[in-house]
């Protein structure tokens, strides 16, 4: 559960009642879970129907959308909709982008939305527009940009609609974060020169990576978990998230000084922002074009040091970096307390989410949803 948020947050105002629309009982239901635990954390200002229901505004998850719904979920939509995203890739297939672009959905919670807008007509690749640009980079050509197969002004009407508020939130508890806390060390002082996550990411960048490892000092994140059997033909890495394998993680990060970080079905991954919490030097292919709630991708920031998409200089910039560390000393640290703040105190996070999150239900139900791709807070009046 998380936790609660700090005092202070507060709303006088009447309660808002969300209805979570209900699909296939095969789905994962995870992320929608997250959601709802969130919302339910604050303990006032929302009642959360979880079958639909009445209610002011609809929760739908965009799994929905290629799910067969339950005997229980709205059949019809007479209020608001918000859809949130159940993957955290970078396109927008055209089935989710007609469902957006109807007049009922109000807003489109994502993991996170590209700067240039245009980059959602380029043809993904994979189901990842960053995988599709790992595979012309490879092969000397150009993203395809052929227009997609939706109705003209669909696709922009879609996009308008996005708010950047990724649905599932990298909280940590008090004891991550003392331990985090404790373990923490300046670059020079740390003995492990450079940590490869090779979770979900592309077997091409695995391969491309290790052509890359001479004279590095580099160690795959998942050589650092046992391997569990899920059959007689499916092993996985058992990718920790809780326990003593979860502070064996924190503290790989925490005494190494470079995270190589390739692209995965998204451009960028959980554990960049862990990495930066813990003081350490990520490298990504180049996603600057990405945007986040907590916008580590800034290129004007460089929090990120980037590679080129089809990793041909990684190496010389992870050499770079590792004989230079002095010149990355201040904007490690500046990246570290970004995300502190952001995600320091448990239930700050939280609760400036659902802060967040309940301004943006009350603006769409006082009709008020102009520009609301771009909300940041209180919407202006409507003119």
């Amino acid at each position: 559960m998380h936790p609660k948020p700090p005092i202070g947050i507060e709303y006088s105002k009447s309660r808002i009642c969300l209805g979570l629309e209900r699909y296939g009982e095969f789905s994962s239901w995870a992320k929608a879970e997250d959601l709802i635990e969130a919302v339910a954390a604050i303990g006032v200002g929302f009642d959360i129907e979880l079958d639909g229901g009445p209610c002011d505004i609809v929760l739908r998850n965009t799994e929905s959308i290629f799910r067969p719904a339950s005997a229980d979920s709205v059949s019809t939509f007479d209020t608001p909709v918000i859809f949130f995203d159940s993957y955290d890739v970078t396109h927008l297939a055209p089935p989710i982008v007609r469902a957006v672009a109807r007049p009922e959905v109000k807003a489109f919670l994502r993991s996170s939305s590209f700067r240039n807008p245009a980059s959602y007509f380029r043809r993904s690749q994979g189901g990842s527009y960053y995988n599709h640009v790992f595979s012309s980079s490879m092969n000397g050509l150009s993203p395809d940009v052929t227009p997609r197969d939706i109705e003209e002004g669909d696709l922009d009407t879609a996009i308008k609609k996005i708010v950047v508020r990724n649905p599932v939130m990298p909280f940590l508890s008090d004891q991550h974060l003392e331990f985090i806390k404790g373990a923490y060390s300046p670059l020079k002082e740390r003995y492990a020169d450079v940590l490869f996550n090779d979770w979900g990411v592309m077997q091409k960048q695995v391969d491309v990576v290790d052509t890359q490892t001479f004279g590095l000092n580099i160690r795959p994140i998942s050589s650092l978990f046992p391997v569990t059997d899920s059959g007689p033909s499916v092993s996985t890495s058992a990718i920790p998230s809780q326990g003593l394998q979860y502070l064996l993680y924190l503290a790989a990060l925490g005494t190494t000084k470079v995270l190589i970080s390739p692209w995965g079905q998204s451009g960028f991954s959980q554990i960049d922002f862990a990495a930066l919490m813990c003081g350490t030097v990520v490298v990504k292919p180049e996603c600057s074009n990405i945007r986040t709630w907590v916008d580590i991708y800034d290129p004007f920031q460089g929090y990120m040091q980037y590679c080129s998409p089809c990793l041909s200089d990684l190496r010389d910039i992870v050499m770079y970096i590792l004989n230079n560390l002095e010149e990355y000393t201040e904007v490690t640290e500046d990246a570290r307390k970004l995300v502190w703040e952001h995600y320091g105190t448990v239930g700050r996070g939280v609760g400036s989410w659902i802060h967040d999150f309940r301004l943006l239900c009350e603006n769409i139900l006082s009709g008020n949803t102009r520009d609301i791709g771009d909300f940041k807070g209180p919407l202006p009046a409507s003119r």
